[in-house]
């Protein structure tokens, strides 16, 4: 007997002649108290910016705050813009009673002497770098200390702080008057992650940015959260291939024809005019490139998916934390995507059908690099994909690495066991199911790969492993769907110049491939966080490089991003991991979100 409140327990005994006697029991529960973390950043600001108000509770069942804003999740973050300074008091509530906590947003009047200043991120690790960004009112200049020194009125400086360390802007106005505004950049260090013991990730095929998270912005505003995803613009028009413009709308069947993310459509999607501008409007003209059937203008690569097709992607992507700064490695198709995957680097492929050799493609992936430490790893099937068949980590010490990869049966019976914290090893890696079309690519319908998908992170997050893992969901490559942000420029990973032939466009590894959807799942993430830092998924080998103090495999895994910014080491904010809606499969042959026939914008 478990009572959510004290209970007193009346007992009656009735003899055979109809007397009675009864006898009471109370049991008290002490109920305990909401704790409350409530804040602003920044919390100064000029008239017309905005500050973001975030909060965690625990043991509260009910939190609002006044301003107008109103009740709001149990933890969360939502975006305020005051026209004046604003003290805004939060209220938890819950069985143990009442907390409240206040944050103030300054704002200076216009005609005033004033500053603000942010940092992003505002949590680093050693060696990486933060944006500092000022504004100011009524300034002559802004001094920017420590280490950074007298600048502009408004712009933004790269720091690198060797510790925590807080920067005072200092604005001075043409008589010498000084306004000041903080920031603080924390340094976490690899020993914060010691929280993580377990890092799985876990990728699919061929889906871009815009056509599965395009509407996630909405759908958080929708949730009481900020829109702070940068999605497409559904007023953009791109060319088709028979010369009919179209404009991003929802697809009316999860099933589509294939399209070309290979070399030379990948350069021709960006439209690179001039040299070093990339217009981002060829996707539609280069679909003509594969076979096709239905869709002879190539509509469906500027189609795009919603919370109505892919609610469990859209509600993990909300809760816990994403980016719209995510990038494939390289601007090609999956072989070339997946060999930085597992070695940093295609080693100049640049092509899905060229041969590999008997033992396997020779550079060290990561999985040698764990063999190396003696860190143990999985690496699940889904199907009779197994990527990892192609490279010597095969074959070496006599296949004994072989042993490694097993079928996805034994996930689920880790995570079902009560000590899987301890049977589940440092690294997972998650194949996708190519051969059983449970990959999410294109011709393959959704739903079908989003379903299984969706029970193997469920898994995660009901299982023993869940308080110290992190998960960390993406796709391959854009797959030649539409996205609007242009590739950011990258490292060359070792020198080696791509393998290209008298047809195909000229190019290097200078740029990373498309942006991919992305979500990171963990107790210890930011929740709704959304970053803008560019990175490509080569950083998920960063992060286990960082984690287990591993070599770089090649230049470009050595100056990727670790990843620390998604995660908030002080306490686990989601260990109680939030409800997530069913997702609806479409089954093979159902009509119409199953009929190819209807990818064509109506």
């Amino acid at each position: 007997m478990s009572p959510a409140q004290t209970t007193t327990y009346t007992a009656t005994a009735t003899s055979q002649s109809g007397a009675t006697a009864t006898a009471s029991v109370t049991i008290t529960v002490n109920q305990v108290p909401p704790t409350l973390s409530f804040a602003s950043n920044p919390s100064q600001i000029l008239t017309g910016q905005k500050s973001t108000l975030t909060w965690t509770t625990t043991n509260a069942t009910s939190f609002q705050i006044d301003q107008g804003i109103g009740a709001q999740p149990l933890n969360g973050s939502i975006t305020v813009q005051p026209a004046t300074t604003t003290t805004y008091t939060a209220t938890a509530a819950g069985p143990g009673g009442t907390q409240t906590a206040q944050t103030t947003v300054t704002v200076p009047p216009p005609g005033t002497l004033a500053v603000s200043i942010t940092a992003n991120p505002m949590q680093i690790s050693a060696g990486q770098t933060s944006a500092l960004t000022w504004q100011s009112q009524n300034a002559v200049s802004v001094d920017i200390e420590p280490g950074v020194g007298k600048q502009a009125p408004a712009g933004t400086v790269n720091v690198s702080p060797a510790a925590t360390t807080t920067y005072t802007a200092t604005a001075t106005d043409f008589i010498g008057r000084q306004a000041s505004s903080t920031v603080t950049v924390t340094l976490v260090g690899p020993g914060d992650l010691s929280k993580i013991k377990h890092i799985i990730f876990f990728v699919q095929e061929n889906r871009s940015f815009d056509m599965y998270f395009g509407k996630l912005g909405a759908y958080k505003a929708s949730k009481g959260f900020a829109n702070d995803v940068d999605g497409f613009d559904p007023s953009v028009s791109l060319p088709g291939a028979t010369g009919r413009a179209v404009s991003p709308f929802h697809e009316r069947t999860q099933r589509t024809e294939n399209l070309s993310p290979f070399w030379n459509e990948s350069h021709h999607d960006i439209d690179e005019n001039p040299p070093g501008h990339f217009n981002m409007d060829g996707f539609l003209q280069a679909s003509i490139s594969v076979p096709e059937q239905f869709d002879p203008n190539g509509d469906r690569a500027i189609g795009y998916y919603d919370q109505t097709d892919l609610p469990v992607y859209y509600e993990l992507a909300t809760q816990f934390a994403t980016s719209d700064r995510w990038f494939s490695p390289v601007m090609t198709q999956t072989v070339p995507n997946r060999m930085y995957l597992f070695a940093g680097t295609s080693f100049g492929h640049i092509d899905n059908h060229d041969s590999v050799p008997s033992n396997g493609w020779p550079q060290p992936t990561i999985f040698d690099s764990l063999d190396n430490a003696n860190i143990p790893w999985k690496y699940y099937y889904v199907d009779s994909s197994v990527f990892l068949a192609q490279w010597n980590t095969w074959y070496k010490n006599n296949g004994q690495d072989q042993g490694n990869v097993r079928s996805i049966n034994e996930w689920y019976s880790i995570l079902n066991d009560p000590n899987a914290d301890t049977l589940l090893p440092p690294v997972v890696f998650i194949e996708r199911g190519s051969v059983s079309g449970l990959d999410e690519h294109p011709e393959n319908n959704v739903t079908i790969g989003a379903g299984p998908a969706s029970q193997v992170i469920e898994a995660l997050l009901h299982s023993a492993a869940w308080q110290s893992s992190v998960m960390i969901f993406t796709y391959d490559e854009g797959g030649g769907l539409y996205d609007h942000v242009p590739p950011f420029g990258e490292v060359s990973p070792d020198g080696i110049k791509p393998m290209l032939t008298a047809n195909d466009v000229p190019g290097d590894f200078n740029f990373s491939g498309f942006r991919v959807p992305l979500i990171v799942i963990s107790p210890w993430v930011k929740p709704h966080f959304v970053s803008h830092m560019p990175r490509d998924f080569t950083a998920i080998l960063k992060l286990i490089e960082t984690r287990f103090n591993l070599p770089p495999l090649t230049k470009r895994d050595a100056v990727q991003d670790n990843m620390v910014e998604f995660f908030d080491f002080s306490a686990p904010a989601l260990i109680n991991p939030p409800p997530l809606p069913a997702q609806p499969v479409c089954q093979l042959g159902s009509s119409p979100c199953d009929d190819e026939r209807l990818e064509v914008h109506p």
